[in-house]
């Protein structure tokens, strides 16, 4: 079978790809996994990847080199948790555990080889806005105007209930709870002058600001007169 070596997953291909391994070990121990589809429409891919949606993120599943099921968990900037497991069976298990709802504390002391993202406790209870934001002001691999531009936004308070995300020192402040791709943002950045730059997705313009105080008016009053 192509993508599949015979030696390391037997039962994979004997049952021909992981998709169907994953749909027939789940019937015999009566568990419903919903739609299991293959991450590929042609080509290794198609028998050495599987993929099954749930209301907490994409479960995505591939073969390892060696005997072991690589499980990823995320959604659009978040990963709840990703590991490898090597028995078919706790595979088919913990994916159905993860669509049953089951909570990350527990998930992870079942299944000791996953390992929880960073915000998945918080977004576990619900909180995934104040969980990002703490990550971001704790975080230690920023330098000093990125940390001035982190603290400030979120001192300043019109702007915390923005699911925040720094990439390439701009602060993109999304409407959306999770930070989904696509979701309006509100982007603060510093330019090299130090000057800043505010840009509304929404509006498709960016305004120059000459300070930070200056930005943060403009960023808040933006998100207002939406």
């Amino acid at each position: 079978m192509e993508g599949v070596d015979n030696e390391i997953y037997p039962d994979i291909v004997s049952m021909g790809g992981l998709v169907s391994a994953m749909e027939t070990v789940a019937r015999r121990a009566r568990l419903d996994l919903g739609g299991v589809t293959s991450q590929y429409a042609s080509g290794p891919g198609l028998f050495a990847t599987a993929e099954v949606n749930s209301s907490r993120g994409k479960i995505s599943v591939s073969l390892g080199r060696s005997r072991s099921f690589y499980l990823g968990i995320h959604q659009p900037g978040i990963t709840w948790a990703e590991g490898g497991i090597e028995d078919l069976g706790s595979l088919v298990a913990a994916v159905a555990d993860w669509q049953a709802g089951i909570a990350v504390d527990a998930f992870a002391e079942r299944f000791p080889s996953m390992t929880l993202g960073r915000l998945a406790r918080s977004l576990d209870v619900g909180d995934p806005i104040a969980a990002q934001w703490d990550s971001l002001r704790q975080a230690e691999e920023f330098g000093a105007a990125e940390r001035q531009l982190i603290d400030s936004v979120y001192a300043d308070g019109r702007l915390r209930g923005l699911f925040p995300k720094l990439s390439h020192g701009t602060l993109r402040l999304s409407t959306d709870r999770f930070g989904a791709q696509g979701a309006r943002e509100i982007h603060i950045g510093r330019l090299a002058d130090g000057s800043y730059c505010v840009e509304d997705t929404a509006a498709s313009r960016a305004k120059f600001l000459g300070s930070l105080q200056e930005a943060l008016v403009e960023a808040a009053e933006s998100l207002s007169g939406s």
